[in-house]
């Protein structure tokens, strides 16, 4: 018998997103996610925070673009993910296992502290990283961390600690991307945007968050932080079929679907399933 296994609520597609850096334009970008019902992922420099920065637009203005303070953390974030992003954003290449092992130390510490969250997750400072952070990342037991590589695809990461995005918001391939994304078949199907909210302060274009929720707003679509992406995935893949039952050993609910009915397992149970014709 066929199963194909699906999203929370039998959705056959997910979308999540990850921002970086923790920057005031991070307040506008949580209540737009919200409006439609997203999720994000914010990845934090604990070490920035009250920083005061500005960028300048194509226009030659300058943008307020500063960090939060760390005092926002809790309310700003609350119904999304806070990821790290080291406490400092170096590029981890440059430094030994013991500054790397720090930098993440210290972040993972102070984020869990003010989101009042075990944080699990993570985004590479401008996407590099070599050997020696694999090894700090798994001793500190961090699921999963984000790249900068866009793959243009729906796929899930073959390695958790090098999980790809499928493209960044100012990627002028963007539509056409999340256009198949809707059209795409694929068991287990993830759009992953990613960017920095800043980006839409520059471009004067929070509109395409609009744009964004008008396109993914079916119902057919999950809307989750990356962390729990990684959890339902990797709990899904506990789960094992033995004498026509479905045994689900892991903590969270399971949902699969056959040709004629859908199945949910629930978290530490067992299911018997008919067989079909």
């Amino acid at each position: 018998m066929d199963f194909i296994l699906l999203y929370p609520g039998f959705k056959r597609r997910a979308v999540t997103f990850s921002y970086d850096d923790g920057v005031i334009h991070d307040r506008k970008l949580v209540e737009l996610l919200r409006k439609y019902g997203f999720k994000g992922t914010f990845n934090l420099n604990s070490e920035k925070f009250g920083e005061s920065k500005f960028r300048e637009n194509k226009k030659g203005e300058e943008i307020d673009c500063s960090y939060i303070s760390s005092d926002e953390v809790y309310r700003l974030y609350q119904g999304n993910e806070v990821a790290s992003h080291t406490a400092r954003h170096p590029h981890l290449e440059e430094l030994s296992l013991e500054e790397q092992l720090k930098e993440y130390k210290d972040d993972l510490a102070s984020l869990s502290e003010l989101s009042k969250e075990d944080i699990q997750g993570s985004a590479y400072p401008y996407g590099t990283y070599d050997e020696k952070t694999f090894e700090v990342l798994e001793t500190l037991g961090i699921k999963y961390a984000r790249t900068t590589r866009s793959t243009y695809k729906y796929s899930l990461p073959s390695n958790w600690l090098t999980w790809n995005p499928t493209i960044h918001h100012r990627d002028p391939k963007l539509m056409e991307v999340v256009n198949g994304f809707l059209n795409d078949e694929s068991e287990l199907s993830l759009l992953y945007i990613w960017g920095h909210s800043y980006e839409f302060a520059l471009d004067d274009n929070f509109s395409l968050i609009d744009s964004l929720g008008e396109k993914l707003s079916g119902e057919d679509i999950y809307k989750a932080t990356n962390i729990e992406i990684y959890r339902y995935v990797t709990n899904a893949s506990k789960v094992y079929f033995r004498n026509g039952r479905f045994v689900n050993p892991s903590d969270i609910d399971i949902y699969l679907m056959s040709k004629e009915d859908k199945y949910v397992i629930k978290a530490h149970s067992s299911l018997s399933v008919k067989e079909e014709s």
